[in-house]
């Protein structure tokens, strides 16, 4: 018995586009609320960020953006074994960049993880057992990765 599948060729909502620069910006909005609200667990009178800083965390979320995408957009023209991979594969790396929360890679590679999990569960009509440990724990890491930016 064979499953018929599509290929997701439209620019909607579970583009991995839209999941990266979603990743980007909430890590760039956490970073931001913990250090204007005095949340982050630095010290107050620590020196204060750079422009030569802020450029580098730019650089490094873009650098996240680019691989996840390029990742996606492949996995999004392939097929659904191909996305579930893709999927784990990115949760997995969320999880694991997490050490690194400062990075902004576990929301960008949260993110993408998610939207392909759930564009797997579209093309398919369920989860699967790797895209369904791709939502959990891409979401996990995602959430948990912002709380720390927030917190840390």
């Amino acid at each position: 018995m064979s499953t018929a599948t599509t290929t997701s060729n439209r620019f909607d909502v579970l583009n991995p586009v839209i999941a990266a620069v979603t990743g980007a910006v909430t890590f760039g909005l956490t970073m931001t609320a913990g250090e204007v609200f005095g949340l982050n667990s630095d010290p107050d009178g620590g020196p204060a960020t750079t422009l030569p800083e802020i450029a580098l965390y730019v650089g490094i979320v873009v650098a996240a953006m680019l691989i996840a995408v390029w990742l996606g957009l492949r996995a999004r023209a392939g097929s659904p074994r191909r996305l579930s991979a893709t999927a784990l594969g990115l949760a997995i790396a969320a999880a694991v960049t997490y050490v690194a929360f400062w990075s902004g890679w576990p929301q960008v590679f949260g993110a993408v993880a998610v939207v392909l999990a759930v564009e797997h569960r579209r093309r398919v009509g369920s989860f699967s057992a790797a895209t369904l440990t791709a939502l959990i724990l891409g979401a996990i890491a995602f959430m948990a990765a912002a709380v720390t930016c927030v917190l840390g």
